[in-house]
């Protein structure tokens, strides 16, 4: 990730979409879809089931935002929203700094490289592939046995603003506990 011109840690003044994505290394398309991902034909163009994940988080943190922000094509968003949606999706640390190593880019619901923070409660949230990290195993062997109720793996505790599944801090180290491993997050 290239160096962000934006420092969310320092920042008073509400946040465009350009600017969001320019804090976090992103295309424009990253933070409009975060605003209000496009309708999609295969679902015969109805909204998508899950609130937008500017929205989500904003819910979470008890920030209001006005149809000034939900309906506008051109919305500022709060910096304490812009903070805490980092944190959720993985692009900053607990510190509201990038962090050092980027998430995983492509297609598709990446996992976070680092344990994400939930906006409502601002607790660990841990993903398949920190359990697969810790259990050292391969993640597609955690999400098998997830699909197939096997132990050690109990069910996640949730699903994030993008809809990946994770585990708290103390259901994340019964897991680890349950498989035998003496390492706790």
């Amino acid at each position: 990730m290239d160096a962000p011109d934006i420092d969310l840690t320092r920042r008073t003044e509400p946040l465009s979409l350009s600017d969001i994505s320019r804090a976090f290394g992103l295309s424009r398309s990253a933070a409009q879809k975060w605003h209000k991902p496009p309708t999609q034909a295969a679902t015969g163009n109805k909204p998508p089931a899950r609130q937008p994940a500017l929205h989500a988080v904003a819910e979470a943190t008890g920030t209001h935002l006005g149809p000034d922000i939900l309906e506008n094509a051109r919305p500022q968003y709060p910096v304490s929203v812009v903070l805490a949606l980092g944190k959720a999706l993985g692009y900053l640390g607990a510190d509201g700094r990038p962090i050092e190593q980027p998430p995983g880019k492509g297609r598709g619901k990446w996992l976070p490289t680092r344990p994400t923070i939930d906006p409502a409660t601002r607790k660990k949230r841990y993903y398949i592939n920190h359990l697969a990290t810790a259990l050292n195993i391969d993640n597609e062997t955690v999400e098998m046995g997830l699909s197939r109720n096997n132990t050690p793996y109990l069910p996640p505790d949730g699903t994030d603003e993008m809809g990946r599944i994770y585990w708290w801090t103390p259901t994340a180290n019964r897991i680890l506990k349950n498989a035998g491993i003496t390492t706790r997050f």
